[in-house]
């Protein structure tokens, strides 16, 4: 079971494993674009949701809303209006998973429970979309959902791994085994 945060884990470090979830969220994605899936598998999602299943809440909040505007600007991905709309899913996703985790949730319910959320949130925010420029709200806000269902089912599968692997590196000095 996973557990943020390490009783004497600081701040600092908690800075520093929040940057490197963000550059992760910059550098990620460009390699599934580089093959053409990053839009139907959600690269992004995957450090930010990893970044919430380790860090505390406000750190895991930041790497939500910094990461697409960065990613943005370095590489041009997501392209304008995007990371208005991927900064509200993102920090729901991040803030959710080290919220269910602060909460002791078990990795294999709060990640799912963060995912669940994430689409929420963003189901919701395509639906007002939707409205406001004239398209049908429920239908815009569904497609958004299902064209990500391979990034979410990926997300519920790695992310647990991998979030349990560097809880366990934690624990071992800094070493994957």
């Amino acid at each position: 079971m996973i557990r943020v945060p390490e009783p004497g884990q600081s701040a600092a470090r908690q800075v520093v494993q929040a940057a490197g979830f963000t550059a992760l969220g910059v550098v990620v994605p460009v390699f599934f674009h580089m093959v053409g899936i990053g839009r139907h598998f959600l690269p992004m999602h995957l450090p930010v949701l990893a970044g919430g299943m380790l860090l505390r809440p406000g750190y895991a909040v930041v790497v939500g809303l910094v990461t697409p505007w960065l990613s943005s600007a370095l590489t041009g991905m997501p392209p304008m209006p995007l990371p208005i709309l991927m900064s509200i899913e993102l920090v729901a996703l991040g803030g959710a998973a080290s919220l269910l985790t602060a909460a002791r949730a078990p990795v294999w319910i709060a990640c799912p429970l963060a995912v669940l959320a994430r689409c929420a949130v963003s189901w919701l925010a395509m639906a007002l979309l939707a409205v406001r420029l004239g398209l049908p709200s429920s239908a815009s806000a569904w497609l958004a959902i299902v064209a990500g269902a391979p990034g979410i089912l990926l997300q519920i599968v790695a992310v647990p791994v991998l979030a349990a692997a560097l809880r366990a590196s934690r624990r071992h000095g800094g070493e994957i085994a």
